[in-house]
């Protein structure tokens, strides 16, 4: 009996290293090659390639962190091309036939939604290998961007840094225009929530019946000499899908806490994405204190007490954060977290959204108040805990009009800290 288990066992050994050479079984020679090639087909911009090869790899080795990044990179270029295009013949039919195509605009957005879907599982995969890392130049692809059939100008020139930390342009040719950045699993964190939020907004559009949009343009505000609608409603189709767009959010900020903390553990300093205040190797030019990291966490526990109902936006200081500033503007909140957890058709009476233009005297903030309650009903709330954002978003706008910072650089740190 022991014979015959020996001979069994060197019958299996003999098998399995005769199909790993013959190709019926992953090499991790192989392996490593294709990944090795995925990546770099990514840094010079083969997406395709990129995708196809990262794919290979993944179906040897699904839980391999590099792959799963240019993969999802690559997918996720891929879902954005696509929906530019899909966006532009929904809105060009409905210039030409004055109707929009609810049903094309659904199957576009129900395909970005489960490739999305796909990019965060590829994601969330990387994500549980702290090691991982990928050296990319983001502004040397060579793509055409504006989907205008060539790579002009615009394209080269649209992922570089264009000025230094004083806010003076880079000469052309600078090299530091096109820096190498290395994304490490804190970047993985950042990519997973910045996927999370857009998931999100695929989400909301899909609940929704836009039809009546195509009003607009049959003999509304897109058509010359034409009358703009007085009411225009847009059906609930989806309402599951409005509650995983919260549930998307929440994860989104959950993802965000957990990028920033993982910067903050971050001990090295190498091309940083997004460095911690200790951090000074970093292509962007952007300052970064424990100031903003401080704000960056309050931000985000604001946003998650509003999805969650707990705060709501004082009309106040919302009111007030624009141009004009009313002499008795409207009182009351707006309950975001309620619009989510309690979805409902949006009902769009035009001549009382003319009311919201009026800035002056008490009779014209019952007037707003009026008009309030009757567009956003139970939304629109007298009492409520007030949420801090809008005072956080007073304090920038003060800083724009003083001259001490930007608004190009505000708007960097709004999209680079998602």
């Amino acid at each position: 009996m022991t014979a015959i288990k020996t001979e069994l066992n060197v019958l299996f050994v003999a098998t399995f290293v005769w199909a790993a050479f013959s190709g019926c079984a992953p090499s991790l020679e192989q392996t490593e090659i294709n990944t090795a090639r995925a990546t770099e087909a990514i840094r010079d911009g083969h997406f395709e390639d990129a995708e196809s090869l990262a794919m290979e790899v993944l179906d040897d080795d699904p839980g391999n962190p590099f792959a799963g990044i240019i993969a999802a990179i690559s997918l996720y270029k891929r879902t954005m091309h696509y929906l530019f295009v899909d966006g532009q013949t929904v809105i060009i039919g409905a210039i030409a036939t004055g109707n929009l195509n609810q049903r094309y605009l659904k199957e576009s957005l129900d395909r970005v939604a489960d490739d999305l879907s796909r990019v965060d599982e590829l994601l969330d995969a990387a994500a549980g290998e702290p090691r991982v890392s990928l050296e990319i130049c983001l502004a040397c692809w060579e793509v055409d961007w504006n989907q205008n059939g060539t790579v002009d100008e615009f394209d080269e020139h649209l992922m570089e840094v264009e000025q230094d930390a004083y806010e003076r342009e880079y000469r052309r040719g600078d090299p530091r225009r096109r820096p190498t950045f290395r994304f490490d699993h804190g970047d993985v964190l950042w990519a997973n929530a910045f996927i999370s939020f857009q998931r999100a907004a695929v989400d909301l559009i899909r609940a929704f019946d836009w039809s009546e949009l195509g009003n607009m343009f049959r003999g509304g505000i897109f058509s010359s000499g034409g009358e703009a609608p007085k009411r225009m409603r847009f059906e609930l189709i989806s309402p599951e899908l409005v509650d995983a767009a919260r549930q998307r959010i929440l994860e989104g900020l959950d993802l965000s806490d957990a990028a920033r903390e993982a910067y903050l553990k971050e001990t090295d300093d190498d091309r940083e994405w997004l460095p911690n205040p200790r951090q000074k190797d970093h292509p962007l030019p952007l300052p970064v204190d424990a100031a903003l990291y401080d704000t960056w966490e309050r931000v985000v526990d604001d946003v998650r007490r509003i999805v969650r109902g707990e705060e709501g936006l004082s009309m106040t200081e919302l009111a007030q954060l624009g141009d004009h500033q009313w002499k008795s503007p409207p009182r009351g909140y707006l309950d975001i977290g309620k619009m989510l957890s309690e979805p409902r058709d949006i009902v769009l009476e035009i001549e009382t959204l003319d009311d919201l233009d009026d800035f002056s005297g008490r009779e014209s903030r019952r007037k707003v108040e009026r008009a309030l309650e009757e567009i956003l009903g139970d939304y629109y709330v007298r009492r409520m805990a007030r949420s801090p954002i809008l005072r956080r978003a007073k304090r920038m706008k003060k800083e724009v009009e003083s001259g001490r910072e930007s608004i190009d650089r505000k708007l960097r740190y709004l999209i680079w800290i998602n």
